[in-house]
């Protein structure tokens, strides 16, 4: 009788991982591509209107380097591109530094690196939510999805699915 159901335990066990791989491609919204350039897991911690927040995310560029040169957003007066120093009193602190370029192959803009300073925000972002950044890379724009973490997050959760 194991010889018979030898050959139903692979089309079962597909049966059965169905609704996890589906899960795993359900948040496309992590991911968006602008030619060579593909940009993965955008978030940001949650922050009151008026405040500034930074975005970090990976990216992944397959192509030659090209350059970063801002975003926007609506939920912002003005977005740039920043990096991260550590002050006297010991607290991180984010300054302007301008256009940036992509180098190829894989590179994260991450809380103790680069970022997206969203400065003076129009309303609370609050944790749970999402909203559009719009990047401008060399000649183009891309749209991404910006995941809104905790306000004391360090990184971005994968909580719910996995890469």
């Amino acid at each position: 009788m194991a010889s018979f159901l030898r050959p139903l335990a692979l089309p079962l066990l597909l049966l059965a991982a169905a609704p996890a791989l589906a899960q795993d491609h359900a948040h496309d919204d992590h991911e968006a591509s602008l030619g060579a350039i593909t940009v993965i897991h955008a978030w940001t911690r949650a922050t009151a209107r008026g405040e500034d927040a930074v975005v970090f995310f990976e990216i992944e560029n397959a192509g030659e380097p090209v350059m970063l040169s801002g975003a926007e957003a609506s939920n912002s007066a003005r977005v740039e591109v920043v990096g991260a120093t550590m002050g006297a009193d010991g607290t991180m602190a984010y300054q302007s530094v301008g256009a940036f370029q992509l180098p190829s192959g894989a590179f994260d803009f991450d809380p103790s690196g680069l970022g997206l300073r969203l400065n003076d925000l129009t309303a609370d972002l609050k944790q749970g939510d999402h909203f559009a950044l719009h990047l401008l890379i060399g000649d183009g724009e891309l749209e991404i999805s910006v995941e809104v973490e905790a306000a004391d997050t360090v990184a971005h959760s994968h909580a719910g699915h996995s890469h």
